[in-house]
């Protein structure tokens, strides 16, 4: 059996995620310098602890780099043309729930924090990802399935 041809819109989505991991990268190390930069002088930080801030960010930016790293998974996957692998299923799962911790901590914070509309956005955003990565886990986890079926019915 040849290999199909790899698509074009693979390779952008996977340089896509790759970007997107070494920008995160970098906003994760550099977070402090960067909320003190972007909140000196606002009034932020008179109502809000610093720390407190911070370690939401971090709470949440370290599961959301790690959906990035397992949409990276998943592309590459997609290129290698095995989109329907335990892989993919461990990823999807990962996705599913690094998004519900991101989701729980954003409703959390929420309630501690008058609820802005950037938190309901996220707090929103965050449960549906973590919903359709889970309704997708079990999607490929039935292909494989049905897949190995028929690869025995053969």
């Amino acid at each position: 059996m040849r290999k199909l041809k790899t698509d074009g819109l693979s390779k952008l989505l996977f340089a896509l995620v790759m970007i997107g991991l070494i920008l995160m990268s970098v906003a994760l190390v550099t977070l402090p310098w960067l909320m003190d930069l972007l909140f000196r002088g606002s009034t932020f930080y008179e109502v809000v602890s610093h720390k407190k801030v911070l370690l939401l960010l971090y709470m949440t930016g370290i599961p959301a780099w790690l959906i990035l790293w397992m949409t990276k998974n998943l592309t590459h996957n997609i290129i290698n043309r095995e989109p329907f692998s335990e892989s993919s299923c461990r990823s999807l799962k990962g996705i599913s729930l690094c998004a519900l911790m991101i989701f729980v901590c954003y409703l959390f914070a929420s309630i501690f924090v008058y609820a802005t509309l950037g938190i309901v956005v996220i707090t929103i955003g965050s449960f549906v990802v973590a919903l359709i990565a889970a309704i997708l886990y079990r999607l490929v986890g039935l292909a494989i399935e049905i897949k190995e079926e028929n690869e025995l019915t053969i």
